[in-house]
């Protein structure tokens, strides 16, 4: 066990600053992940940034990881929306399989709620969750359930959300309705646990392994519904437009406006 790990360690090294993918130069490692290395690049000539992906080494000898970044790739070439980064680009390098997109400036949601404590109140949680749903709607009408919906993999640039990392989503292949109603009820409640990280933003209290949301967070009645259905906790969602009506619901009331 100890072996494969200093191996792993030693194949999974990120390329140096300055080295150059193709016309894309390494200007930073933005982060390593199961099974890529990410990179911040510029394209020479241009000094355009790019993020470009990395498949790890050490999962490239297997035809199953190599698959899946392939899929990954497959999917980014075929979304077209302007809250997920757009494809750019894909080539090997010495058998190593990599892929460029549109880089994104801003911070994800885990550096914002537990490296700069940033605060969102219940209205503003509900509407940047607003944007985050819409994404996963247009995907789900593609048959496509990204299953990894977490604060890593969410931007935020100038108030606007953007949805990344594709690597363990499922595109559902024709009309099997029990396959794709458990990946739907996946991607709702990570949604829903979405939407608790941003409320527990303004929770100071000592968290109690007793204790649940319902009793440590005081929430809108339309905002606990939309938890409890979302969580599993009362009857689930059966269909996207529901969640859009109760969470719609819950905004409104903050607002002022009629539900």
């Amino acid at each position: 066990m100890k072996w494969r790990y200093i191996t792993r360690w030693m194949l999974d090294r990120p390329h140096k600053i300055g080295t150059l993918l193709n016309q894309y130069k390494v200007e930073k490692t933005l982060g390593l992940g199961a099974y890529g290395i990410i990179y911040l690049c510029t394209e020479t000539g241009t000094d355009k940034p790019y993020v470009v992906k990395q498949l790890r080494p050490s999962k490239r000898k297997k035809e199953r990881e190599r698959e899946r970044f392939k899929r990954e790739t497959q999917f980014l070439r075929n979304i077209d929306h302007p809250s997920i980064p757009a494809l750019v680009d894909e080539f090997m390098i010495e058998g190593g399989l990599y892929y460029v997109m549109e880089y994104v400036e801003g911070d994800n949601l885990e550096e914002l709620l537990f490296l700069y404590d940033q605060e969102y109140t219940e209205l503003e949680a509900l509407s940047m969750m607003k944007q985050l749903l819409s994404i996963i709607s247009s995907l789900h009408q593609q048959r496509i359930f990204h299953t990894d919906i977490r604060p890593p993999n969410v931007i935020i640039c100038q108030e606007k959300v953007h949805l990344l990392d594709f690597g363990l989503a499922i595109q559902v292949d024709g009309d099997n309705e029990n396959e794709m109603n458990h990946y739907r009820q996946d991607d709702y409640y990570d949604f829903g646990q979405m939407i608790l990280f941003l409320l527990y933003s303004q929770f100071h209290g000592k968290r109690s392994r007793k204790l649940t949301w319902l009793d440590e967070l005081t929430l809108h009645p339309a905002t606990v519904h939309l938890l409890k259905k979302l969580l599993g906790i009362s009857e689930p969602y059966s269909n996207m437009r529901e969640i859009e009506e109760d969470l719609q619901s819950a905004i409104a009331f903050f607002q002022g406006e009629p539900s």
